[in-house]
């Protein structure tokens, strides 16, 4: 296999063999100057037996997907852009090169990263954290768990983790799930945050002054409220059961506009957009102000983690083992 520049540069000094046997003609002096961690491969390379075109070959244990992209991680930007890291494969393996040469700035690259994939892929995020024993990471993905839902889809990255970490997850969510029921109950954060009972952001809620249809399902202030509105707060904490994220409440919002304009009252219509995207973000932090209150067990999900290693195996490009090496923790 062929490698890209400029790992094919006329000044290369060395040749960092991947463990697939692909080629890579490097600089030492970049090396060096990234982290005093290379000191050992180039030290190796002086006294390689494995000549390839007059260059030492120093035999590493990273493939070559790896080892390209923390290569180019050390090198100048004129030489190399600092690849994206789009793939899920690539983030252990890479982080752990990043720990394994004490490349910090790399480190947080893909620490970053995780980040970026966790609206999207949670539970992905949450294992991989898991897996790479970091609390921050942890905390934030398990947040982005509870946008879906309590039973979640399997992914490849589920072997990551034990069943005894999928479980402190699951119940979490749980408990979030528990700490939301008293708002269908008690409708004081909505009237308190309309203390002016006839304040126009607060009628267009009450029913009485169109001929649409009430419900008694919702009192506020002891008032009917209009029944399009009760059917978003009825359906909202149905679905807040399932997945009690304050982001949930913000997706009814369309349907409930197109429902009411489909009804064709000039009143309710009246600004229906706005009013319902402001009550719909004061519903979503009401929500997430309750369930930051919850806290995810990591005395049970870090207890194992100085027993564990943080272990991928570069040769294959896949899960390897835990156990061995101890780790640390990383914040």
């Amino acid at each position: 296999m062929a490698v890209a520049p400029p790992f094919l540069h006329t000044k290369a000094d060395i040749i960092l063999r991947s463990s697939d046997g692909v080629d890579f003609r490097v600089i030492a002096l970049f090396l060096k100057l990234a982290s005093s961690s290379f000191d050992s491969i180039i030290e190796q390379a002086a006294q390689s037996n494995q000549i390839e075109g007059d260059l030492p070959v120093v035999p590493v244990v990273e493939n070559h997907r790896v080892l390209d992209i923390w290569l180019r991680f050390c090198y100048p930007s004129t030489l190399a852009e600092d690849p994206p890291l789009h793939e899920f494969e690539d983030i252990i393996p890479v982080l752990e090169a990043a720990r394994k040469y004490s490349l910090k700035p790399l480190e947080h690259k893909v620490r970053q990263a995780l980040k970026s994939h966790m609206e999207r892929e949670p539970l992905r995020c949450f294992a991989i954290a898991m897996r790479a024993q970091l609390d921050i990471e942890v905390t934030l993905a398990a947040k982005y768990t509870l946008r879906q839902s309590l039973i979640p889809e399997s992914v490849p990255e589920i072997d990551l983790i034990t069943a005894k970490e999928l479980l402190t997850l699951l119940t979490y969510h749980q408990r979030c799930s528990k700490s939301l029921q008293p708002l269908g109950a008690d409708l004081s954060w909505i009237t308190s945050s309309y203390p002016n009972v006839n304040a126009t952001e607060y009628q267009w809620i009450i029913s009485g002054s169109c001929g649409c249809e009430s419900s008694s399902r919702f009192l506020l202030n002891g008032q009917r409220p209009l029944k399009w509105w009760c059917d978003y707060m009825e359906k909202s904490l149905v679905s807040l059961y399932d997945k009690p994220s304050g982001h949930t409440v913000l997706t009814g919002v369309g349907d409930t506009v197109r429902g009411v304009r489909a009804i064709g009252c000039s009143r309710c219509c009246s600004n229906i957009l706005v009013n319902m995207t402001g009550f719909a973000e004061l519903f979503s932090r009401k929500v997430d102000t309750l369930t930051a209150k919850v806290h995810l067990d990591m005395l049970t999900l870090t207890r194992g983690w100085m027993k564990q290693s943080v272990f991928w195996d570069t040769k294959k490009g896949g899960k390897g083992g835990r156990g061995g090496r101890g780790g640390k923790r990383k914040k």
